[in-house]
């Protein structure tokens, strides 16, 4: 009995270590030769455009339209944004490609903006126009260059491709 409890309690620590053990190499101790120590950090690959603005945002029907090589999305939406739980404000005619943050839905309606841009994929040309009411408030054309990292550290996954820009609105 003694002997198949122990047999028993072996192979639960066995699962429990094995269960706590890594996909990534960890050193067998300090200084082993060969081994890497990768931490878990992700990463999104894409161009992010930061809009600063010095002055509020205006109240009224927004679209940013975007050239991404060639090729057209159309975000529309208004300030003041919807309520914080109601979801976003804006929507995109392509899903997933371009996403416009939106800032300060839980603040007066005078302070609801939108803060930055990310664009999924790595395009080499990329255009910006913003309307309010049909009037053009802002454009810009960009050339993002992208670098490579690795977050968590050289020969750990994942390798990311990101470009960022800064872009001063009036």
């Amino acid at each position: 009995m003694r002997m198949l409890l122990g047999l028993v309690a072996g192979l639960i620590g066995g699962v429990v270590v094995g269960a706590c053990a890594k996909d990534t190499a960890e050193p067998a101790g300090p200084g082993a030769p060969g081994a890497v120590a990768c931490t878990e950090i992700g990463c999104l690959d894409g161009a992010r455009i930061t809009l600063e603005k010095a002055t509020p945002w205006a109240a009224g029907e927004y679209t940013f339209v975007f050239d991404l090589d060639g090729a057209a999305v159309t975000c529309k939406g208004s300030l003041p944004l919807k309520q914080c739980d109601a979801g976003p404000t804006l929507s995109c005619d392509v899903a997933d490609k371009v996403q416009v943050g939106e800032s300060g839905c839980a603040l007066p309606p005078e302070s609801h903006g939108f803060s930055d841009v990310q664009i999924k994929g790595a395009p080499k040309s990329v255009a910006v126009k913003i309307s309010n009411g049909g009037q053009t408030v802002h454009e810009v054309e960009l050339a993002p260059k992208y670098t490579t990292s690795r977050p968590n550290g050289e020969g750990c996954e994942p390798e990311c491709h990101g470009a960022s820009e800064i872009v001063k609105l009036q």
